[in-house]
């Protein structure tokens, strides 16, 4: 099969012609649809300090966010069956620990993620255990549910908001956050205000439902958002930016009492004014890696099959995976939401 690999330390990848793999037990081949790229995949390809730490064995199948076909049962599997149609939930708990144990196998202490620590989803085909393949309906077209998995971390945060009747931040308009504006404008959350320094991802945001759209380099947040809320601040943000400057800055235009909620990833620590930001204010926050198990996922399909939530700016691109290459330069080239691969 023609699969993209990560051969050797350093940056880039190649398509390569490797066998199939052989589904082991417990586990399903999936004949990949549709593999969308992510942020992780960006540092892998670029070998990054943060790469260099988190991915262990090489060579490796790149990816971790698909959808695909069910083609063949490995030994023990018990409920999925040939031509089942599943997205892949990509965190592989290892059943045993602690959190495990207690409802909470998303954070499990033995966390394996595919295209990270073991061979993933650039590929025609991959092994995957049965219990993460989970099984989605066929109105979800495969762009949309190689993308399930980036959508479930923000449909997890706003599920866990209560986002219904309240004014909203979502800091960060990548597809992550595209995905949260999306859902909290289907559960009824009232004003939305979205921030991003691009104006690409800006009108992205205002497709799906955010009516009060600003850049922080043309216009100060803070301002901005005292003005519309008659000086009070919204109930909420959602931070999918990572960037330390714009959390610092959301926690000034939360209102006191109001819940912060972390989804981004910044590269370095956050300095808070805890005083004045969380203690005075009263504010909670929250932080969130990746869906729950499997709660977030039935949301999620009740929300996409029903048509609820628009998913159509999510994905700007599709392109076969012998353009990887082109494809990982166009995410750097910006203008882009989504990248999905068609192996």
């Amino acid at each position: 099969m023609k699969a993209y690999v990560k051969q050797n330390a350093g940056p880039g990848a190649s398509l390569l012609d490797i066998p199939v793999p052989v589904p082991g037990e417990g586990e399903v081949l999936i004949k990949v649809k549709a593999a969308a790229i992510c942020g992780t995949d960006i540092h892998i390809h670029d070998w990054n300090a943060w790469a260099q730490g988190a991915v262990k064995n090489l060579p490796l199948v790149m990816g971790h966010e698909f959808s695909g076909e069910v083609v063949e049962l490995g030994p023990r599997v018990k409920k999925l069956k040939k031509g089942d149609y599943v997205s892949g939930e990509t965190h592989i708990p290892c059943g045993n620990c602690y959190q495990c144990l207690n409802g909470l196998q998303h954070i499990c202490a033995n966390l394996l993620l595919p295209g990270v620590h073991r061979n993933g989803c650039f590929a025609e085909y991959i092994a995957y255990p049965e219990m993460c393949s989970v099984k989605i309906p066929e109105s979800i077209a495969p762009e949309y549910g190689a993308v399930m998995e980036p959508l479930g971390v923000g449909v997890n945060a706003i599920l866990e908001g209560n986002v219904g009747g309240a004014n909203i931040a979502v800091v960060g308009c990548g597809p992550i956050g595209i995905g949260m504006i999306s859902v909290a404008d289907a559960l009824g959350a009232a004003k939305i205000f979205a921030l991003d320094i691009s104006e690409y991802r800006l009108n992205l945001a205002g497709t799906c439902g955010a009516k009060h759209l600003i850049n922080p380099t043309k216009s100060d947040p803070v301002q901005a958002i005292r003005e519309v809320t008659g000086s009070v601040g919204v109930d909420a943000f959602f931070d999918a930016s990572g960037n330390p400057e714009a959390i610092v800055q959301a926690f000034k235009f939360l209102r006191k009492g109001g819940h912060a909620h972390l989804v981004g990833l910044p590269s370095k620590p956050v300095s808070l004014d805890l005083v004045a930001d969380v203690i005075f204010k009263e504010a909670t926050v929250h932080g969130y890696h990746g869906r729950k198990m499997f709660q977030t996922w039935t949301a999620m399909m009740n929300l996409m099959d029903s048509g609820k939530v628009n998913l159509k700016p999510i994905v700007s691109h599709t392109m076969p995976l012998s353009s990887a290459d082109e494809a990982f330069s166009l995410i750097r080239g910006g203008n882009v939401s989504k990248v999905v691969l068609l192996p």
